[in-house]
């Protein structure tokens, strides 16, 4: 299978990479953001979109059905990555057709991308991955497009050239997606949703029915924004949302749409898990425990 996704570049950064020095969290990110706001973070993903993905992309599986691997908020740092390395390698000995999906908070401060990166490189199979909070504290967003060049962007399976699955990233990173990204994803659902799909699913970092308010403004979005975006999902089919963020399971159907937000992959949460979906004529989920210290 051609990897034209959007995890491109395999990275020259070898896992010695890890040894970068950790820098404390970035406390001021807790309650406001310092970096690019999430309509800049856009523009820039949808240049880079138009420049070198002719503005979606195509994973062709060669069969019907295929499994997705599942993980968010691995918070790797340069001595914690053990969870992350189980994932890539329960993924690799997968067999294909496959894909996998990072849902955000890749690393915990600053200085970590090269060795997060040096990991997520080892895949044999495509995968994608959408910003968190913590991957763009610190003003660290142009170090993270350095290394996966998108935050916002949609790809497609297919078998054959037959249409399967939509699958659509949103940043929520923020908290919010803002409105120049929300208006990209009503007109992507305009035009897409009418397409054939099997089923469409939205995944993202940040999710939309809290259990807390212990992520400070990035918690999940407001609620008005909320009732817009599922809203939205309802009218135009889309089947699942997935996220992260709490770091506690979570499932919530509304208006028709199922909401999953996944465990963490953090090493320091000891009885998390990662979650594989089968995906044939029905969606098949399994969620599976990481090796306990």
């Amino acid at each position: 299978m051609k990897k034209n996704i959007l995890y491109i570049a395999m990275s020259a950064f070898l896992l010695a990479s890890c040894a970068s020095e950790d820098s404390t969290l970035d406390m001021a990110g807790m309650f406001s953001s310092n970096g690019e706001p999430v309509n800049v973070r856009f523009e820039q993903s949808i240049a880079y979109n138009d420049t070198a993905l002719n503005g979606g992309m195509t994973v062709e599986t060669g069969s019907d059905t295929y499994t997705v691997y599942v993980c968010t908020d691995s918070h790797v740092t340069r001595k914690a990555h053990k969870n992350l390395d189980y994932f890539i390698a329960q993924y690799n000995a997968a067999a294909a057709p496959k894909i996998a999906l990072h849902l955000g908070d890749l690393i915990d401060a600053q200085n970590n991308f090269p060795c997060a990166d040096s990991i997520l490189a080892l895949a044999n199979g495509p995968l994608f991955i959408t910003p968190g909070n913590h991957d763009v504290y610190f003003k660290q967003w142009p170090i993270y497009r350095s290394f996966f060049h998108t935050g916002t962007y949609w790809f497609e399976t297919t078998n054959g050239g037959n249409k399967l699955d939509l699958f659509i990233c949103l940043d929520s990173a923020d908290g919010t997606l803002g409105p120049k990204q929300t208006k990209w994803l009503r007109d992507l659902l305009a035009n897409r949703a009418k397409a054939g799909y099997r089923r469409i699913i939205v995944f993202t970092h940040t999710h939309f029915w809290k259990l807390d308010a212990s992520q400070g403004h990035t918690s999940n979005m407001a609620i008005e924004e909320t009732y817009e975006l599922a809203a939205l999902f309802a009218q135009y089919g889309v089947q699942y949302v997935w996220s992260g963020h709490q770091h506690a399971r979570q499932s919530v159907l509304f208006k028709g749409v199922n909401y999953l937000v996944l465990d963490a992959t953090q090493d320091k949460e000891n009885g998390q898990a990662y979650m594989t979906v089968e995906m044939g004529p029905s969606a098949i989920y399994h969620y599976i425990d990481y090796p306990k210290e």
